[in-house]
């Protein structure tokens, strides 16, 4: 795990700087390579994994001559693929993936990338046909930016593995993104390719970018395609089902065990995480695995969250050590949301950020790899608004006067407390009947509606990634399940949940593994039946069916709660900071968001009306990101 920079055209020494920007990702080694030729230098610090002898670091050049690589991540199956390469011929001078992937790449080109099970961003160089070829993991684990500066002294063309280094270089636009903040606004994260600077894009998932040194220009290419490769439905009984989801995730398991250096599991009261660690266990039986919880104390609130004492009985009876975090709701305000400002580069909405960043500093101090349930919600129908699909359908014929007692009611209750969540989802599923049900996902998907994000913006707050995912819903509607989740692995999972994995990891020099998210496993749960997947009065069922000796009955009979800070009581906690930072005279929203927009969501959650408190968190990052954004301007 590491990270990569490259230029082409001038200022090729600016190298330095870039890497230096990307030190906590790569703090084991550093270096560059100039590809004369072409132009262009490539740069690379990295966090040893697999190989840690020096002659694995990158940027790695081949045998030939002819070819370079710098590469970011873990192509898990290199020791298959090597096998393969070299009964073509092929002989290593390494045991890293790092070389595997060179010459997987000097054979097969972009044709091989599907070929690869892993996460990864990278950049290949061929000095022969004088092309770059930089491209991102299917599901978007790991991140790749690019800028084609336009000044008449800035480089032609340049990437990284994260904004901060390619803020470094001259000629970059920095202007505010229109879109992608409106894009902002309703979800509280941007999507690829646009970022918030107007001059810096970003590689969608399962794409790649294939650039001319001599003339540097846009092309990017989807390679990866996962609507496409879900739509025949594995027809099978549950036996065959269970079967399928089993071989699927124990391989996922297996290739993501691969590690030279120490490994551990980010460990919470829930399946998704016991899942790993007991699959792990059984594939692994002596290995040594540490885990890693967050534990929430104070307010009843806090208390209902905190699932600590759950792992730990789950950690023991895996035969694994376990260590826990406090998250206190009196942390310093100020210094969170500029924590999430400096480590992202950009604003962030997702508070979980906060507790990733905590958990990941802890963890480093033992591990140098640890594994995660991320993605098991998507995979397993865990969400409860994907159940609140086939609600939707049944419901939306409900006479008017019934919606509208239902929301007068939630209204009455307000949303403060242990029942603020419930009630607004009560209140936005009652307020989305009628709707089309595309029109309503996006609705419960998001933090604002299509209608408050125009007021607020004072325009269209209509995207072209918005009318993606509506449409992309609508195309695969008469399977409701299925459309949601190829909706969110579009979106929240690569640029919500991924993109907080790999900043908050990341900044501490920690490699994170989600298992759930390997394309086999994904694929085959997405064409099994709803009814495999959704059974009354069960946590997912597909999992603890296909792994009953592998969790703890304990866990597999838990209800399930979201793995979220107490974000509502550490919001009021600092209301005062929160009012003077969104509303007070030095507020930078003001001069792109309607004042009074930014004062009535303030307004309501000061009196209970509405727990917008996620919504206030991202506004938060937003108004301190704008503040600096206009410094660095200004200094310009």
């Amino acid at each position: 795990m590491c990270g990569i920079a490259g230029i082409t055209g001038r200022g090729r020494e600016r190298i330095t700087g870039m890497l230096d920007a990307l030190r906590s990702r790569g703090p084991d080694a550093s270096g560059s390579h100039a590809l004369d030729a072409l132009s262009t230098t490539l740069g690379h610090v990295r966090l040893s994994i697999i190989d840690l002898d020096p002659r694995s670091n990158q940027p790695f050049v081949s045998s030939c001559g002819r070819y370079a690589l710098t590469f970011n991540g873990e192509i898990y199956n290199y020791i298959e693929l090597r096998a393969r390469l070299e009964a073509l011929g092929a002989r290593f001078r390494t045991s890293s993936d790092t070389e595997v992937l060179i010459e997987w790449l000097a054979r097969f080109g972009a044709q091989g990338l599907a070929e690869l099970e892993g996460m990864y961003a990278f950049c290949f160089a061929d000095t022969r046909t004088r092309k770059l070829l930089l491209a991102r993991d299917p599901i978007g684990e790991k991140p790749l930016y690019f800028a084609f500066p336009r000044e008449r002294n800035a480089p032609s063309f340049a990437f990284a593995s994260e904004i901060k280094a390619l803020l470094t270089l001259p000629g970059i636009d920095s202007a505010l993104d229109g879109e992608a903040l409106a894009d902002y606004l309703r979800f509280l994260y941007t999507a690829a390719p646009r970022t918030l600077y107007a001059g810096i894009r970003e590689i969608p998932p399962g794409s790649c970018l294939e650039v001319d040194a001599d003339e540097p220009v846009e092309r990017i290419v989807t390679w990866y395609d996962l609507e496409a490769r879900t739509s025949e439905p594995h027809d099978v009984g549950h036996e065959r089902a269970l079967e399928l989801f089993r071989e699927a995730f124990t391989s996922s398991m297996r290739l993501r065990l691969r590690s030279d250096v120490p490994l551990g599991v980010f460990l919470s009261g829930g399946m998704d995480s016991n899942a790993i660690l007991g699959v792990a266990r059984e594939i692994a039986p002596g290995a040594r695995l540490d885990t890693f919880t967050v534990r929430f104390d104070g307010s009843p609130l806090s208390r209902s969250l905190d699932e600590s004492e759950l792992a730990a009985r789950a950690s023991a009876a895996q035969n694994a050590s376990n260590s826990a975090i406090l998250f206190a709701e009196s942390a310093d305000f100020a210094a969170s949301v500029a924590r999430v400002v400096d480590v992202f580069d950009q604003p962030f909405g997702n508070s979980t950020a906060i507790l990733g960043d905590q958990l990941a500093a802890h963890a480093a101090h033992d591990c140098k790899v640890c594994l995660v349930g991320d993605g098991g919600d998507e995979v397993l129908v865990g969400y409860p608004r994907y159940k609140a699909l086939a609600l939707h359908s049944a419901l939306s014929a409900t006479p008017s006067l019934v919606r509208d007692a239902v929301l007068g009611g939630c209204r009455l209750v307000g949303q403060r407390g242990r029942l603020a969540t419930h009630v607004r989802r009560l209140e936005g599923f009652a307020e989305s009947l009628g709707r089309p049900i595309a029109e309503s996902f996006l609705d419960w998907s998001s933090y604002l509606d299509a209608a408050t994000l125009s007021r607020a913006l004072g325009r269209d707050g209509t995207t072209s990634f918005q009318d993606e995912m509506r449409e992309l819903f609508r195309r695969n509607e008469t399977d409701p399940l299925r459309a949601a989740a190829l909706v969110d692995f579009r979106s929240f999972v690569p640029f919500n949940l991924l993109q907080a994995a790999d900043r908050t990891s990341m900044a501490h020099a920690l490699e994170l593994r989600t298992p759930f998210l390997a394309p086999r496993v994904i694929e085959t749960a997405l064409r099994l039946p709803a009814h495999h997947k959704v059974v009354s009065g069960r946590v997912k069922p597909l999992l603890a069916d296909a792994f009953p000796r592998a969790i703890p009955s304990f866990i597999a009979k838990q209800k399930k709660r979201p793995f979220n800070p107490p974000i509502q009581n550490f919001m009021r906690a600092h209301l005062g900071e929160l009012r003077e930072l969104l509303c007070g005279p030095h507020a930078a929203l003001t001069g792109h968001l309607a004042p009074e927009f930014v004062a009535a969501q303030v307004a309501a959650f000061q009196s209970g009306r509405r727990d917008n408190s996620t919504l206030l968190f991202g506004l938060a990052t937003l108004e301190v990101w704008m503040r600096r954004r206009s410094v660095v301007r200004a200094a310009a």
